[in-house]
């Protein structure tokens, strides 16, 4: 794992040896006041210079990851924001806060059985193999983003504020891969 820090911005990633895969999670600040915005990305790339085809796995290291309000969709990655100080050895203790506003959402297609990612040479860009008739279901970015200033305590509600502290974001991807970052709310 490697993680960097400057000048307000934070990121790290780590790399998986046994299916080539590199999972980067990086926020736009370290530290906000309160109502100000984070923005979270994680992106998984080939570390490979020829194409990888990764089974799907479904080992998800903490629940309740998401690429947007509709969870992780077709994604094989997600994001959660944590309120407190957490990594690797406690993530899974913590509690996602609800930083999609809760309500109807139009959610895309989602397929029911996707079985691969077929991804480029030493790119993000992958292939989405399932049950489609014949060959990729298609092709897309693997990445995911959040901003938030606050998170929402259930349907109906107001957007809280982060308070005051320490929050720990996280990012997964389905093969069991972690990334850990933390902000400071002033």
């Amino acid at each position: 794992m490697t993680s960097t820090s400057s000048a307000g911005v934070s990121s790290t990633s780590a790399t998986s040896a046994a299916n080539g895969l590199e999972l980067f999670l990086g926020l736009n600040g370290s530290s906000v006041s309160a109502g100000q915005w984070i923005t979270a990305t994680v992106v998984e790339t080939n570390t490979l210079t020829t194409p990888n085809n990764v089974s799907a796995a479904a080992e998800w290291p903490v629940a309740n990851l998401a690429a947007g309000p509709c969870g992780h969709m077709n994604e094989p990655v997600g994001i959660a924001v944590l309120r407190g100080n957490y990594d690797a050895g406690n993530v899974t203790s913590g509690s996602a806060l609800q930083v999609y506003q809760p309500g109807v959402t139009m959610c895309p297609m989602i397929l029911a059985a996707i079985t691969g990612y077929l991804f480029q040479p030493a790119s993000d860009n992958a292939s989405v193999l399932g049950s489609c008739q014949s060959g990729p279901c298609f092709n897309e970015t693997i990445s995911a983003s959040v901003s938030a200033s606050g998170y929402w305590t259930g349907t109906g509600s107001a957007l809280t504020n982060f308070p005051a502290g320490v929050y720990t974001v996280v990012a997964g991807d389905e093969w069991g891969g972690v990334a850990i970052v933390h902000f400071t709310v002033k």
